[in-house]
């Protein structure tokens, strides 16, 4: 799952912003960006549901940070607000395998 995780974290930081990028070339400037996100009753539920997913990861990301010893855990709350969930989520969950690899190891 490890590697699954670092994958999954390396194009989910670079896809949301390939896809912003690509609407910035087709419409320059971001002042309608906000408009878009709720522009429609499909992209505002999707932002809601990204939003409550947010706020689901940080208090697991600091539980699960203390539980297994994973410094910086404001790493990934900054990370999931400048790139997004699609980055946060996965590199956190690739950075708590790894220590519980690491625990297993010490155990043994």
């Amino acid at each position: 799952m490890k590697k699954f995780y670092l994958v999954a974290a390396i194009i989910g930081a670079i896809m949301p912003y390939a896809t912003y990028f690509g609407y910035l070339a087709y419409v320059p400037g971001a002042s309608g960006a906000m408009s878009l996100a709720f522009g429609s009753p499909i992209a505002a539920a999707t932002l809601v549901d990204f939003s409550i997913s947010c706020l689901v990861f940080w208090p697991f990301l600091f539980i699960e940070s203390k539980r297994h010893h994973i410094r910086y855990p404001i790493f990934y709350v900054v990370t999931n607000v400048l790139i997004g969930l699609s980055f946060a989520l996965p590199a956190f969950l690739y950075m708590r395998e790894k220590m519980l690899e690491k625990a297993r190891v010490h155990k043994a």
